[in-house]
């Protein structure tokens, strides 16, 4: 690999002209390599790898960075997944004619989708005031999650900011007061617990509080290990998501697992995260239904 090369990679994929040149690739030699195709000039004095995603390069070209969940969605936070690639914009730019817009992609997306909707922030720095190790195509963690709390519904920004604990790169405390400082007055009241293991079953908690519906996360049991939820005390819901029950592996530890706790009068309900996603209600619903039938 050329060493210009190297150092894109370094910067994941996209880099100034100042990045490479501080890293000592020399100008000649930034000149060449895209004269060459090895890299992609996509912007005055940023550079890309031949396959840098087309959201990013979108953005950069826009004289942004990716911003608010599609950011979030990068450093591999929760975030609704909505359609839209979000950028954010310095906020002396010049002022586009809408908050939305479409720009076309150098290669389609997929078979039928040649372009990308964008959603725009103007809450970034200037350009000028980026600290020099900065990414030239999403703006900084603590950023993107501020970005998430003011424009995003309450549940999904409890979703990412429990999902930044969940992953180790913010601590609990920290996440807490990034989120106490951010918006305080649309988000008041929201307490972080760092007990969610994904997105979905923050959703699925925010909704039994919202309901009243008594529970414990991340319940230990003796040679079990520990369960998802305990809802009411007598029943065990597990959310399920691909990457973690896609094997026969999981599948015959997860009905293991199930087996020793109807044993002790426990049964389980598996919901696949996905269905918590696209309706959480409904997900609670059957909840609901499994309590009823108990008690009955």
């Amino acid at each position: 690999m050329s060493r210009i090369l190297s150092v894109l990679t370094a910067f994941d994929g996209i880099a100034t002209r100042d990045q490479l040149v501080a890293a000592g690739v020399r100008g000649p030699e930034i000149s060449f390599s895209v004269r060459a195709g090895e890299v992609r000039r996509i912007r005055r004095a940023h550079y890309a790898v031949p396959n840098a995603p087309a959201a990013a390069v979108a953005a950069v070209r826009l004289g942004g960075r990716l911003g608010c969940t599609t950011a979030a969605r990068s450093y591999g936070l929760w975030d609704d997944a909505d359609g839209t690639v979000h950028v954010s914009l310095p906020a002396n730019a010049a002022r586009l004619r809408t908050n939305r817009m479409l720009v076309p992609c150098d290669e389609p997306l997929t078979a039928d989708r040649s372009t990308i909707e964008l959603t725009l922030h103007w809450s970034d720095v200037a350009v000028s005031l980026r600290a020099p190790e900065e990414s030239s195509w999403r703006v900084p963690l603590e950023r993107s999650l501020g970005q998430v709390a003011r424009c995003q519904a309450r549940v999904d920004v409890i979703a990412a900011f429990e999902s930044v604990v969940q992953t180790k790169q913010l601590s609990l405390e920290a996440a807490q007061q990034l989120l106490d400082a951010t918006a305080p007055e649309r988000l008041a009241g929201i307490v972080l617990h760092g007990v969610d293991g994904s997105g979905a079953e923050t959703l699925l908690a925010e909704t039994f509080r919202a309901l009243g519906i008594r529970f414990a996360q991340q319940v230990p049991f003796d040679g079990v290990g520990f369960v998802d939820f305990l809802v009411e005390g007598r029943l065990i819901v597990e959310v399920d998501g691909y990457r973690h029950h896609r094997n026969r592996v999981a599948f015959r530890r997860d009905r293991g697992r199930d087996a020793v706790m109807l044993g002790r009068g426990v049964p389980t309900l598996r919901i696949p995260a996905q269905q918590v996603i696209a309706d959480r209600f409904a997900a609670v619903r059957l909840v609901v239904e499994a309590l009823a039938a108990l008690a009955a």
